[in-house]
């Protein structure tokens, strides 16, 4: 590559980056964003105990599941496969090369 070719294009890297920065930039002032108020949520319909309650008991016990009999009927026992034994490398003989 040329002396005269890099500074070329150097210069014509330079009047790009130099344009865009220009049209990006905006020089009118930018509007006021209106920020939305939250909406106000009613009061939960159930009362504070009952929340609590719910919170630390699980749901399935609170339905009357027995979880003895539940992981009974949905667990069973995975067999493993058995696995192969390994096959050792044949060894190589030692015969010396022949040129």
């Amino acid at each position: 590559m040329s002396k005269l070719a890099y500074g070329f294009g150097f210069a014509l890297g330079t009047i790009t980056r130099q344009f865009l920065r220009a049209v990006k930039k905006t020089s009118a002032a930018p509007t006021a964003i209106h920020t939305k108020a939250a909406p106000l949520l009613p009061p939960p319909c159930v009362p504070e105990r009952l929340v609590r309650e719910m919170d630390h008991v699980p749901a399935i016990t609170r339905k009357g599941v027995d979880l003895n009999l539940w992981y009974a009927a949905n667990t069973r026992v995975v067999e493993k496969p058995a696995r192969k034994p390994r096959k050792k490398p044949s060894a190589r003989s030692l015969v010396p090369a022949t040129c």
